[in-house]
Formats: C-alpha cells, sequence, structure tokens
C-alpha cells in the first residue's frame, strides 16, 4: 500500500486553506472594482449625454424637425415645431418623413423636448448599470441614473447619480441659448 502515490489528509487541508485565503482577499477586491466600472459607466452616459441633449436644444431653438425612437420596436418619429416659421422646418421637408407630433416652439416647450429626450433614450434601451432600470428620468432617480429637470425656461440641470442618490456623481448646467 505504501507504493501508491496521492496526497495526504494535512496536504489536501493546506491547499484547501491556501485557496480560501486567496478567495477571501480577491473578492472583496474584484466586487469593489465591478462598483467602480458601474460609477464610471453611468458618469461617462452622463457626460456623453450633454453633447446629445445639446443637438435637441439646438433644434429646439432653431424650431427644427427631429427624429426619436418611439417604441420598443425601434420606430422612429420625427416631431416638428408647432407653428414653423418657413417650410423648412417642417419633418416632411427637412427628413422627407410624415411628422409623429409636434413641440411648442421656443421659449415653452422645453419640458417636451427633454420628454422626448428621455423617451428616445428609453426606447433605445439605455438602462442603468446598476439596476437595468431606465438610464434617464425626469423625477425622482434611482442607483445609476441621470436625472433631467428643467430649472427654468432656458436651463437645463443633469444629474448622474450612483448608488447614493442624494449626492451626484456627475452634474452640468446646460443653458439654452439663442445662436
Amino acid at each position: 500500500m505504501r507504493d501508491e502515490k496521492g496526497f495526504s489528509l494535512v496536504e489536501l487541508m493546506f491547499v484547501i486553506a491556501i485557496i480560501s485565503l486567496l478567495t477571501a482577499i480577491a473578492v472583496p477586491a474584484f466586487l469593489g472594482q465591478r462598483e467602480k466600472a458601474r460609477v464610471r459607466a453611468t458618469a461617462s452616459s452622463a457626460a456623453s449625454a450633454v453633447c446629445d441633449l445639446q443637438a435637441y436644444l439646438d433644434w429646439y431653438v432653431a424650431g427644427e424637425p427631429y427624429l426619436i425612437v418611439t417604441d420598443t420596436t425601434g420606430t422612429q418619429g420625427c416631431f416638428e415645431v408647432a407653428t414653423p416659421v418657413s417650410a423648412d422646418q417642417t419633418c416632411l421637408t427637412t427628413l422627407n418623413q410624415a411628422s409623429a407630433g409636434t413641440y411648442p416652439s421656443y421659449p415653452g416647450g422645453l419640458a417636451t423636448v427633454l420628454a422626448h429626450f428621455i423617451s428616445h433614450h428609453t426606447f433605445k434601451g439605455d438602462t442603468s448599470a446598476f439596476s437595468g432600470n431606465p438610464l434617464f428620468v425626469a423625477t425622482s432617480p434611482g442607483e445609476g441614473q441621470i436625472l433631467l429637470s428643467q430649472a427654468s425656461s432656458n436651463i437645463v440641470v443633469i444629474l448622474a447619480y450612483a448608488s447614493n442618490t442624494t449626492s451626484p456623481i456627475f452634474s452640468q448646467i446646460q443653458m439654452v441659448t439663442i445662436r
């Protein structure tokens, strides 16, 4: 029997102890990296949203039509200013599409444009890295969500939150200006 090769019980227990120790050290470090990655993803999404939102605000001020995704199948709809100044400001002439709806002209339609922006990103499937909920909201943000709110007739506040929804990880004010 002494000629058989194998590990003794003591050797196996020693290996299990080493693996347990390494796991106890590695798992918390790994979980911390996942949390940091979620925070970075949320902050990056908020920074990207600033540029995207600025395009919507520019179209809004100019009274130009814009396209948004209007449902979960990816259908796009064209929205135009309710009272276009010229024929060049209609969905049909600018984007060769029928109008899916209108938005109030500057300065009274900012809330509608923000709602369209949020709806567009929700139907595109942009979700929070923390919870899987929609990434953009107009009220009551949760973990990993970005709050878009109208502070006045020409100011939009963008706040992004991580797991702590009382202290934003990203904050920016966008001014709606006539160019």
